[in-house]
């Protein structure tokens, strides 16, 4: 990740407003993400691994050592969690029938070309009997459909 990051903080003097840059500065941060499965099997986590830091100056002390470094990479994590999560929703991409029989055991990424990134999920699905034909009435009705 590449960032330019300044901090400003706006004062009234002397009964004039003035802004002063507070921090600033250019930062290059390597960070490793994890695709992990939550516990209940059903949801994907992302475990944030920090590389180097390299930053200009005070900015370098507040990455490694003080909120800020935190806060980005809670960041950098939900957002790109966010857009995995849409395609990994169970509840939006399996049929009905399906919903509440699945669980995730493994996640991984993998390098879609072009620039791409995807995960890739291996499932375990328990279905009885009656699930099954459940399942296929809704196949039907789905390819019926136009």
């Amino acid at each position: 990740m590449q960032l330019h990051y300044e901090r400003w903080v706006c004062a009234k003097v002397f009964g004039k407003q003035e802004a002063k840059k507070l921090i600033g500065g250019d930062a290059e941060i390597q960070m490793k993400l994890t695709p992990t499965v939550e516990e209940n099997n059903t949801e994907l986590r992302l475990v944030p691994d920090v590389g180097t830091i390299e930053a200009d100056g005070s900015l370098g002390e507040l990455l490694r050592s003080g909120t800020l470094g935190d806060m980005l990479q809670d960041k950098i994590r939900t957002s790109i969690l966010s857009a995995i999560q849409k395609g990994t929703d169970l509840g939006a991409v399996l049929p009905p029938a399906l919903q509440g029989c699945v669980t995730i055991q493994n996640a991984q990424f993998k390098d879609g070309g072009s620039g791409r990134l995807m995960v890739i999920l291996d499932g375990k699905v328990q279905l009885s009997n009656e699930q099954i034909q459940t399942l296929s009435k809704q196949l039907k009705e789905r390819m019926a459909s136009p």
